[in-house]
């Protein structure tokens, strides 16, 4: 009987007194991961093992499998002599030639251990994913900002050109109209070139001529112009960014987009924190991810419990009737978990996901097309609670209760006084 023992550093075999074979490591942290997943190529160890005529015993299951691939017949030691070569790996390694004494084998098990660190802190910063969580957040940062600014440059403008904010909805016009300069600089030709029709571009240059605005300095006006550089060209940095979503999600989670949409579906990894964790997770927790204040608050109070979170931005829940919001959603994380565990471990999109929701969607619309009345749900609020204080207090019955509130309140306007009208 051979011994084949998998260790951190190389494979021994044993016999049942010494070490007949070893094979080191030539990259201990990347050899060893290969193995435990299966993909490794272990070619002078089949080539050994295949002339051993007796039975063969291993000491790990990843190991037995690759052997079993490469047509070697094997079975799985005992728990208990496993137990032992952990307790005993210093050891080991000494008497598989792995290292000079059990100083050395334990300086190069340290080693191993900081290499297989690094090794997983690159593989896991190498992966796409992430980079979507990152561009997604970019994002809504981006738009924050936008926003901070646009009412800024409304605001500083518009005590020049006050009209125009009423007028112009688009920040993205307002900022070209901007820096066209002056009010009384202002041409039709400034107005199309913002990109409004020939019916608004009347309307602005009328009020254009009536405006009751400020003068403008040219110092103060050039920093105006600037912000709405500025605000244009991080207009132009979201739309890259948005494009960059969607091609990075139909190229690592095709299922996933298709389901969300790429921003609500980056939105939704970013939230999982990855496309692994998120397939991880059961339907019912990706429906309310984005509403874990109104789920503990509910939780806690005893009041209902969010129907959607991040799901609300999708299409088809944001532009249902409010009743089948919680059913649309529900539907629609079923199929997210699906995807997301297609996207992670299958390649390729998976055509039956689209079709089975669509079906169900329509189901929703056709059976649920009035709203059902349901009993509301009692809650038990603090009033509750100053009651059972009160009948503590002042007795069981209503009686007893006025009675002694009665002598109650003569006592404490004796020891106050009446008050004075």
């Amino acid at each position: 009987m051979h011994f084949v023992i998998l260790t951190e550093l190389g494979v021994a075999v044993f016999d049942e007194n010494k070490c007949v074979k070893s094979i080191p490591f030539s990259d201990p942290a990347t050899d060893y991961v290969d193995i435990k997943e299966e993909r490794a190529a272990i070619s002078i160890l089949q080539e050994f093992l295949s002339k051993l005529g007796s039975s063969i015993v291993v000491s790990d299951f990843s190991l037995l499998k690759l052997l079993k691939k490469n047509s070697i017949e094997g079975e799985l030691m005992e728990d208990a002599k496993i137990e032992h070569i952990q307790t005993s790996k210093l050891r080991v390694l000494v008497d598989s030639g792995f290292a000079k004494d059990e100083a050395d084998a334990r300086e190069k098990l340290r080693n191993f251990a900081v290499q297989l660190s690094s090794s997983k802190v690159t593989e896991t910063s190498e992966s796409p994913d992430l980079h979507i969580i990152q561009t997604i957040s970019t994002l809504d940062e981006v738009d924050r900002i936008i926003n901070g600014l646009s009412s800024r440059l409304r605001e500083w403008y518009g005590l020049h050109f006050p009209e125009l904010d009423n007028l112009v909805d688009s920040i993205n016009g307002y900022s070209k109209i901007v820096l066209g300069g002056k009010r009384d600089d202002l041409t039709e030709k400034v107005y199309q070139d913002a990109g409004f029709p020939e019916t608004k571009v009347e309307m602005l240059s009328l009020v254009q001529k009536k405006s009751r605005g400020g003068k403008i300095s040219d110092e103060n006006l050039a920093i105006v112009q600037t912000l709405a550089k500025q605000i244009l060209e991080l207009f132009d940095l979201r739309n890259t960014l948005e494009k960059h979503v969607e091609s990075q999600m139909e190229k690592i989670a095709p299922n996933l987009a298709g389901i969300l949409g790429s921003a609500v579906g980056a939105r939704i990894l970013a939230k999982a924190g990855s496309l692994k964790r998120l397939s991880s997770m059961p339907a019912s927790t990706i429906q309310v991810l984005g509403a874990e204040k109104a789920l503990f608050r509910s939780l806690k109070t005893g009041s209902q419990p969010p129907k959607h979170g991040l799901l609300f931005q999708h299409t088809l829940v944001h532009a249902a009737p409010r009743w089948q919001r919680g059913k649309i959603a529900r539907a629609i994380a079923t199929k997210a978990a699906i995807a997301s565990r297609v996207d992670v471990f299958g390649k390729g999109k998976n055509q039956m996901l689209f079709d089975k929701l669509n079906v169900r969607i329509t189901e929703i619309g056709e059976k649920y097309k009035e709203p059902t009345e349901k009993e509301p749900i009692r809650v038990q609020q603090r009033s509750n609670f100053r009651d059972s204080r009160n009948q503590r207090r002042f007795g069981d019955s209503q009686g007893q209760r006025d009675r002694i509130k009665k002598e109650w309140k003569k006592g404490k306007r004796r020891k106050f006084g009446k008050r004075r009208r």
